[in-house]
Formats: C-alpha cells, structure tokens, sequence
C-alpha cells in the first residue's frame, strides 16, 4: 500500500509538470505571436518612411526646378517693369502700340511670377509636412523595433522560468532554445546593419544624386556654386566610405581572422577614442597565442558590448579594459569609473544587453561577473575556459 501510494505521488507531480509546461508554452506562443505582429508593424513603418523618403526626394528635385525657374522668372519680370517704365516716360518716342505691348508684357510677367511663387509655396508646404510625416513615422518604427527587443527578453525570461521548472524540461529545449537565439542574435545584427546602412550611407547617397542632378541643371549659369557644391559633395563622399568602412569592421574585423585576439584587440582600442569619444587603456597579461576562432570573436564581441555600455551609461571620459591569457582560462576585465548602476535590477529588467552577454558567455561554459554600485563604477569579468591551446 504504501508503494503504491508512492507511485500515485509521483505520477500526480509528473501531471503537475506537464500542467505547468504547458501554462508556460502558452504564456510563450502569445508573446512571440506579439512579437511577430510587433515585427510586422515595424517592417511596414520602415516601408512608409521608404516610400516618403522617396517622395520626400522627388519633391526637392521639384522644389529646385521651381526656385530656378522663379528666379528667371523674377529677372524677366524686372526687365519688363523697366521697359515699361521706359516707354511710358517718352510718348513722343513710342508708338501707342509700344506702350501697350510693353504694358501686357510687364503685367503678364507679373502675373506668371505670381502663380510661380505660390507653386513654390505649395511646394514648400508638402515639402514640410512630409519631413514631418517622415520624422513621426522614423519614430514609430524605431519604437516598434525597441519593442521588439524588450520582448524578445520577456521571452527568454519565460522561458528560462520553464527550466527552472525542471532540470528534465532544461535538458530537452537546451539545444533547440540555443539554435532559437542564435538565430535571433542574427536576425538582430542584421536588422541594425539595414538600418545603419539605410539611415545612413543610403540617405546621403540618394542626397548626393540630387545635388548632381541641380548641378547638371545649373552647370552653365553659375559655375562658383557648382565649384562650391562639387568640393561639398567629394566631403559627402568620403564620409560615406568612413561609414562603410565602419560597418563592414563591425561586422568582421580583419585583423581578428589574421593576426588573433590581441592585436585586433589592441587596434580596435587605438582608435576608440577617434570614433566614440572615450578613452580606453589596455593591459595585456599572459601568453599572446591564437585561440579557437569562435572563442576570439566571442570575447571580442563582448568586450565591445561592454564598452558600448560605458559609453552610453557610464557617463566618463576613460575606461579600462584588461585581457589575460593562461594556458587554461582567457578573462576579460572591462572597468570604468562611472556612475555604476544596480546589478540585480538591471538584470530583472534585462537592461544594457547583460542577459545576451550571459548567454553568450554560457555557450562556451564560461562566467560573467558583474560589479557595480550607484556612483562607484562599473567592473565586467569575463572567463572562457580555452584548453590547451592550439
């Protein structure tokens, strides 16, 4: 009797288990069927401030032909008033119809510059209403895509509830949930390198065709502007390349692939300064080798998680970042003197990437420490076990 009260015990936790999972499932399936919506809401924001851009772009060109042909406008229109004024002070030396084909002449200038100047205010007026349409829309999907990261979070924490739930459960969705975030940290990236490009060297470069088509149209009436327009636009020109530059180092630093950790490390660092504005020293302890190449990119990518949280959060000038490497263990120290931040709150609430940086770190079984208080400073530790070495 009492073994078979026993086995009842246990199979009625067994359906608690179950119970449970699937409570949790279905809290899971509804928060990323939300997300999908969210996603969906933002690719069409990012489509309608593609679509006004574009409009946006036309309406310049437009407003460019217009101001060109007022000014013309504006020069006949003189001209005539003038002639007009000339015949009408001599009527010994003009004829009647002189003075009346200079009368319609001048009064039929003034009226074609009146209706090219109201064209032009129209103009002006779309023109202002789509920038702001344009502005309210970049804003809402940017507010959909910081969404979508928050409960992309909400997710992850769910569903590390479920593991707790049991070590059974955790066993099973391991391998599937780690594939789930891989491919979220990818679709992620991507959707910041499409954003970065578009924002940035796309809008400059459809910029850069409209000034090239004015400068086509005005080539032979004011070549100084043109001179002043072909020098700005070289400057264009090379910001763009800059800014490539930058996203393609972003995406892959060269110098990881061929030369390993520390002088990607040490070149990334140099220049830091030059590109965000901060200050950061670098100490390299140990025996300068290669490392597995998936464990040299998680660290370096780490490392730049975490000074961009510095640079965001930390409110200082300097930062320091220390990289060891024992035949055993590479560790990562990132510190700075800032204005620190509460850990465990943060955590909760899944702020400055800390949970992507944990899961990151747990993939190749290592440890994230984090030691921070309001007002003194921030000190990230990062351990990856690295064997023997190659």
């Amino acid at each position: 009797m009492q073994d078979s009260s026993a086995g009842s015990i246990r199979n009625t936790d067994k359906i608690d288990l179950a119970y449970l999972e699937q409570i949790v499932q279905e809290v899971v399936d509804t928060v990323e069927r939300a997300r999908e919506d969210i996603y969906f809401l933002a690719d069409q924001a990012r489509q309608e401030y593609t679509r006004l851009a574009g409009e946006l772009l036309e309406l310049k060109q437009e407003a460019g032909e217009v101001m060109c042909m007022v000014e013309e406008c504006e020069k006949e229109e003189k001209k005539s008033r003038r002639r007009l004024m000339e015949v009408s002070r001599d009527f010994e030396k003009y004829t009647e119809k002189d003075i009346k084909e200079a009368y319609d002449n001048a009064r039929n200038m003034q009226v074609q510059l009146s209706i090219l100047r109201e064209r032009e205010r129209n103009l002006n007026h779309r023109r202002d209403l789509l920038e702001r349409n344009l502005r309210q829309i970049e804003q809402l999907a940017r507010r959909a895509e910081s969404m979508v990261g928050r409960v992309n979070v909400a997710v992850k924490m769910l569903q590390g509830n479920a593991e707790i739930i049991s070590e059974q459960i955790e066993d099973a969705l391991k391998k599937q949930q780690i594939g789930i975030w891989v491919v979220q940290a990818q679709e992620e990236e991507r959707r910041k390198i499409a954003r970065e490009l578009h924002d940035g060297p796309a809008q400059s470069l459809a910029n850069i065709v409209m000034r090239l088509s004015l400068i086509e149209r005005l080539w032979e009436q004011d070549q100084e502007w043109v001179r002043r327009e072909i020098t700005a636009l070289t400057g264009m020109v090379r910001d763009n390349i800059t800014e490539v530059r930058r996203v393609i180092f972003d995406l892959r630093p060269m110098a990881l692939d061929d030369l390993g950790l520390v002088p990607a490390m040490k070149r990334y660092l140099a220049d830091y300064h030059d590109k965000h504005g901060l200050d950061v020293h670098f100490l390299f302890f140990g025996e300068e080798r290669r490392l597995p190449l998936p464990i040299e990119v998680a660290l370096f990518r780490l490392t730049q998680e975490a000074l961009s949280n510095v640079r965001k959060h930390a409110e200082v000038d300097e930062a320091l970042v220390k990289l060891e490497i024992t035949p055993r263990m590479a560790t990562v120290v990132i510190k700075d003197d800032g204005r620190g931040f509460d850990v465990a709150r943060a955590a909760e609430k899944g702020r400055y990437g800390l949970l992507g940086m944990r899961e990151r770190v747990e993939l190749f079984n290592g440890e994230l420490n984090i030691k921070s208080r309001l007002g003194h400073g921030t000190q990230i530790i990062i351990s990856i076990p690295v064997g023997e070495g190659e």
